[in-house]
């Protein structure tokens, strides 16, 4: 799946409307379900380069995301803390998003404890190792 983050960014979409988990409030943004792509890409898109979108929701089948950005097991990360409540930039983490135009292969930014534990601290949030480690 070719997907471009920047067209999608300059026609007004926020990372929200694909990744709904953001929007709707809970832990993980999710990546986005085949309904999403459905609401923009329906049989009647005449684009080329949706074709394969357009594919999937005749059909009626998921779009085979890959997952990018993943965690341990034992840590728990929260996008309705980070995202949501703390209304923290996805740039922080995810890079520049809106001027990518080639679909991701692999983390703009590198996860690492260090760097979660830098940010808490610029932030003046809590580095208590129960609040991220269960």
């Amino acid at each position: 799946m070719a997907y471009n983050h920047k067209k999608h960014i300059d026609l007004g979409l926020e990372c929200g409307f694909c990744h709904t988990g953001i929007a709707e409030g809970k832990p993980r943004a999710g990546l986005p379900p085949l309904e999403i792509c459905a609401s923009c890409h329906s049989g009647e898109d005449e684009n080329p380069r949706t074709q394969v979108v357009r594919e999937y929701v005749s059909k009626g089948e998921p779009i085979p995301w890959r997952r990018i950005y993943t965690v341990p097991k034992h840590v728990y990360f929260s996008h309705l803390r980070h995202a949501g409540l703390a209304k923290l930039d996805c740039a922080l983490c995810h890079g520049d998003m809106p001027r990518t135009e080639k679909p991701v292969t692999k983390p703009a930014v590198a996860i690492s404890m260090d760097r979660c534990i830098d940010c808490h601290k610029q932030r003046g949030v809590t580095q208590d190792c129960l609040a991220c480690h269960r």
